[in-house]
């Protein structure tokens, strides 16, 4: 239905919505530091469960009872989960909040992948693309998140895992589609590689916060091996940010500036603007005033 044109005259000088997409693991539950802050601030914000997440998730019996074996070699409706799936729900959204104002889209980390789809598909939809150390494929070499992750650049100055030690329970390709973690483990050891690599600046006791409020033991593989080039002549259009986080070990510093720079060349005259906020992957969350204090520069 066509909305008449009073009606996107009004729209267009509204206040914008900023629309949150969650990374691998997340939920909508992740972002409510964030959501608060900037109502704080007077904006309006809507934090987005992808398929299969939130209060969608599939918390297996298994893993519940931290029966581990039988949770990683078992079957999970998260592995039918592809990433046209991920962006046709984020379209929905995109296009039912439009019709209250301009839409902010904000990606975390491989949320990147599916809101730069979204701006190929749905351009004219979106006001400013906002790259939260997120994943942006735009070249050939490069062209996934997971192509992305396997660069020199990934590896440069981050820790090495722990691999004896880990929460990690495996990326099974499309053939089986599942990332599986053991978020409840009683590894110490384990429990301080995760901190180190993704919330390297938080406490423990914050760390178990963060990953038993605003993550999930599993997810689909499939959006992490997934063409997701942005495209010059759409997602090319959109004004858009990247927020580098500074102690981040999962998308290093290097290679944040990779995705920025192969952007950059793609759309010499729309390049990013870039901020930098001092922290770690996913503790960003633990430092949400400081974070929507960026966002409300750019509303």
């Amino acid at each position: 239905m066509t909305e008449p044109a009073h009606h996107d005259a009004e729209t267009a000088t509204a206040a914008p919505t900023f629309v949150f997409v969650h990374g691998l693991m997340g939920n909508s539950f992740y972002w409510a530091p964030v959501v608060r802050e900037l109502a704080l601030l007077g904006h309006r914000s809507l934090p987005v469960d992808l398929p299969g997440h939130g209060l969608d998730a599939s918390i297996p019996l298994a893993y519940q009872m931290q029966d581990i074996a039988t949770f990683a070699a078992s079957s999970s409706p998260m592995a039918a989960i592809t990433v046209q799936d991920n962006v046709a729900h984020v379209i929905d959204v995109v296009r039912k909040v439009r019709r209250h104002g301009p839409v902010i889209l904000v990606g975390h980390s491989l949320g990147g992948i599916t809101i730069g789809l979204v701006a190929n598909a749905i351009s004219e939809a979106v006001h400013r693309l906002v790259y939260l150390s997120a994943f942006c494929p735009s070249t050939p070499d490069a062209p996934s998140a997971m192509a992305l992750s396997q660069t020199p650049e990934a590896m440069k100055d981050v820790p090495i895992p722990n691999s004896g030690h880990s929460l990690f329970l495996g990326m099974e390709p499309v053939s089986r589609g599942l990332i599986r973690f053991n978020l409840r483990s009683p590894d110490p050891e384990a429990l301080e590689d995760f901190r180190l690599t993704n919330m390297p600046e938080a406490t423990l006791e914050q760390t178990l916060t963060v990953i038993n409020y605003g993550m999930q033991p599993e997810d689909g593989a499939q959006t992490s091996f997934a063409d997701a080039r942005v495209e010059a002549d759409t997602w090319g259009r959109i004004p858009h940010s990247y927020i580098r986080l500074t102690h981040d070990n999962v998308i290093s510093p290097a290679l944040a500036t990779k995705m920025i720079d192969d952007a950059d060349r793609l759309t010499p005259d729309n390049p990013f603007d870039v901020h930098s906020l001092a922290a770690g992957h996913v503790s960003v969350v633990l430092q949400a005033r400081e974070l929507a204090a960026i966002l409300d520069r750019l509303a």
